[in-house]
Parts: C-alpha cells; structure tokens; sequence
C-alpha cells in the first residue's frame, strides 16, 4: 500500500520524505527524536481537529446560544486554542521557512477575506460568543492545514486525512458494538435503531466515504488482505450510513474513474466491477431498495432542506442583507422556526449567508468558483493518481457541503482546507509544465528534443 504509516521516519519539508534515526552522532540523534516528538504531537492535534473532536453527547441546541458550558465544551475549546498555539509556534520556530508558511494562495487569501466579512457580522449576533468561536474555528482550520502542508509535504498530509477518515471508521464500527447509543440512529421508517450515522463520533457517511476514495486512489494490489478488509469495512459502513450524499459522492468518484483515464489501472478495474456487479444485483431484484428505509417523496425537496434555505434567505434579505445576522448562532436561532428538526442552515452556503450576508456568501462562491476552475483543468490535464485524489477530495466537500456540512471544523472543514492549499499549487505546476512542453515542441524538432533530454528525464 502506498498509503502506509510511516514507522521509523519523520517528514521533513514540503517533499514529505523522511530521514531515517538511525544515527552515531548523539546529537543530531537527539534532534530527530525531538522532532519525532514534535511530528507526533502535530499528528494527534491533526487528529483532534479533524474528528471535530467528537461531541459524544445530543445536546439542546438552546444550550450553545445560552452558553452553557459542560466538558464536551471545554474539551473542544482546549484544543481548539492548542492548534491556533500551535500555529504560531511552527511560524515562530522555523524562521527559514517563515516566508513560505505565511504566502498564501488566492483561493486562502478569499477564505481569510470571508472570515474578516464573517466576524464583522459577530458583535450583532444574538450569541456573539458561539458565532465568534465558529468563525475562530474557521480561521484556525484554514490555517492549520496551510501551516501542516508547507511543514510536512502535500502526500504526507494527504496520508494523514486518510489515516485519521479509517480511525474515525473503526471508531463508529467498535461503537456500532460496544456503544449503540452513539452510533446507531432511528431511520424514516424504523423508529428503532437501525441507521449507522455516527454523528456523535464522526459522520459515517462522511469518513467512509473519503477513506474509500483515498484508499483506492493509494493502493496498487487491493485484492491483499489488508487493503481488501478495508474497502470492505468501509464499503459496509457507507451502505449501514443510509446518507444518500454519501451514496452519490462515491457513484461520482467511480464515474470520473471510468470516464477519466488516468495511470490507476487497479481503480479503473474496481469501478468497473462495482458497475457491473450493481446492474447486475439490480437486473435480478436482488438489490435492497433504499426506499425501504429511507422516505422516497423527501428526495424532491432534499429532506425539506429547500423550504428551510428559502426561509433563511428571506431573513437574510430582511433583516441584514450585507452583514448577516451572525454565524453559526444565527442558523440556531432562524432554523427551528421553520423547522424544528432541521436545527442548523443544513448548507455551507446558506450557513455563510445567514451568518455574514451577501458579502461573505459572494466571497464563499469566489473561493469555491475559483477552486472548481482549478479542479478542472487538473481533471483534464492530469492523469497521476496523486491529482486525481486531491480533485476527488475537493468534489466530495462540495457535495458534503451543499447537503449540510460545515467548512469550520471537521472531517469536510479540513479536506475543503487542504484542497485550498494544494489545488493551486498543482495548477501552478501544471500550467508550468505545459508551457515548457509547448516551448520545446515549438523550438526543437521532435527527435532533436529526445536527443537533447539525459536518459531517464522527460523534457
């Protein structure tokens, strides 16, 4: 598996190789173990963040706008705070690579100008405290994984989101057995429980989902035990989740491998399977309809997620079109008075509306335009399995986050994060190879250009 942990070694710089410890000078063996230490403890704080950290209980909604404080709360604000020390500490310890870490792409620059537009909007809301710390939330994510990419390399932090998503996995898997209340939720039809959400851990749909795209995109030889277990383990909990996003999200990354040719020929071949297999269930009505679970007439109006956007937008318009009304808290308070089980905004792009106005939502949709453009170019350009993950990543986030899901803290947040981060930096590369590639075809004739190249480089 390319997707391995890497025991014995420790990332150094954007490369995200590692330097074996192995060393008969005590003194520089004393400094890779700090910086073991060092990468561990960033490890576990990436760990805590991108799992939310889970919030292990069903708290009231009215509970967060009143502030009550409880020891989920204070877990969430202690590492919290450690991770925006943490940033500060990495820019403040590495002097040589100060000016890398604070350059910013312009996909981060927009984000850290919708975060400036969200916190105008704070000092008004009706619970400044919660929409202050949702939006420190924001600020801290974008941040961290801009700060961990630049510290430990674009793979290896690709290989951290992996880890962490198939943690998080077996986290919900254990609690399905030793833990029901957390896991296991009642479905349209079945007021027992009978769904695999996971929300009180971690969305099962969500993690699920990016474990099976990074897992696939990472492996050469699925069919070994390990990697085999794991498509199947998580395979299980997508179709346990009934998330119906999560059903479309991993159809859409099989239909780009099918469609998109690139070097993974082991994903190509599983995609195909997964296709055949699927028409095949369907053909002989061997296929479990999800309508048996899950309510078939809540598809047209997405589950009365499309009444409640109209009634967040038209309180938005009415009552503070360019500010907002406050992030995150605004949602708490406007949601239940269209629908009570709906709780929150159920869209990043509703939510930033509500929150921070027409000037923050125009922001959002600058960021995420501007990222879909790059995106795209590196679907059509690119065909290593390294882009093709990065490109999956940012388009399951969008799908996660136009259902539902937030960009300030959890699994979505921090992939949506390091796609701002990498998305650009590999167009950039992209169009830099192509541009020396058009050069050489124009100036060099063909066999001329081979003859000019060592053996073993490519122009």
């Amino acid at each position: 598996m390319t997707v391995s942990i890497l025991a014995n070694t420790v990332p150094s710089g954007p490369s995200g190789q590692g330097q074996c410890f192995a060393s008969p000078d005590p003194l520089r063996a004393r400094s890779r173990l700090r910086r073991r230490r060092s990468s561990l403890t960033a490890l576990l704080l990436f760990f805590l963040i991108f799992s939310g950290p889970p919030r292990l209980r069903i708290r009231d909604g009215d509970a967060s706008l009143r502030g009550d404080i409880d020891g989920v709360v204070i877990l969430h604000v202690v590492v919290w705070a450690w991770a925006g020390i943490w940033i500060f500490y990495q820019v403040w310890r590495h002097p040589q690579s100060r000016r890398r870490m604070l350059q910013f792409s312009l996909p981060q620059k927009v984000g850290l100008a919708m975060v400036f537009s969200l916190a105008l909007a704070a000092g008004v809301a009706r619970a400044p405290a919660l929409a202050a710390f949702k939006i420190y939330q924001i600020l801290v994510s974008l941040g961290f994984m801009h700060v961990f990419v630049q510290r430990f390399g674009r793979r290896w932090s690709l290989k951290a989101i992996f880890w962490c998503s198939a943690l998080l996995c077996f986290a919900v898997a254990i609690g399905a057995f030793l833990s029901p209340d957390l896991v296991w939720f009642s479905s349209d039809f079945n007021p027992d429980p009978s769904r695999l959400r996971g929300e009180l851990i971690a969305s099962t749909g969500v993690v699920s989902s990016f474990a099976i795209i990074l897992l696939l995109t990472g492996v050469r030889k699925i069919w070994r035990a390990v990697p085999a277990l794991l498509v199947a383990l998580f395979l299980a909990l997508l179709v346990l989740s009934q998330m119906r996003t999560a059903y479309v999200v991993v159809s859409v990354f099989l239909a780009l491998a099918l469609v998109k040719r690139t070097d993974m020929t082991l994903l190509r071949r599983f995609a195909f399977l997964s296709c055949v297999l699927t028409l095949t269930l369907y053909a002989y009505h061997w296929l479990p309809s999800l309508s048996q679970y899950r309510d078939p007439g809540s598809i047209a109006d997405l589950d009365d997620r499309v009444g409640l956007w109209r009634h967040l937008a038209g309180v938005t318009f009415t009552q503070s079109l360019w500010l907002g009304l406050g992030y995150y808290s605004a949602s708490r308070i406007y949601g239940p008075e269209y629908n009570a089980g709906l709780g929150t905004a159920h869209s990043m792009f509703l939510e930033v509306l509500l929150g921070g106005g027409v000037l923050s939502f125009a922001l959002l949709i600058a960021l995420c335009t501007v990222l879909s453009v790059w995106a795209a170019r590196l679907l059509y350009s690119r065909r290593d399995g390294f882009s093709f993950a990065v490109v999956s990543l940012f388009i399951a986030c969008m799908l996660f986050g136009f259902m539902g899901e937030e960009i300030d803290s959890g699994p979505v947040a921090m992939c949506f994060w390091y796609s701002a981060a990498v998305l650009p930096w590999l167009g950039e590369k992209t169009s830099r190879g192509m541009t020396k590639q058009t050069l050489i075809g124009n100036y060099y004739p063909p066999i001329a250009t081979a003859a000019k190249q060592p053996q073993g480089q490519t122009p």
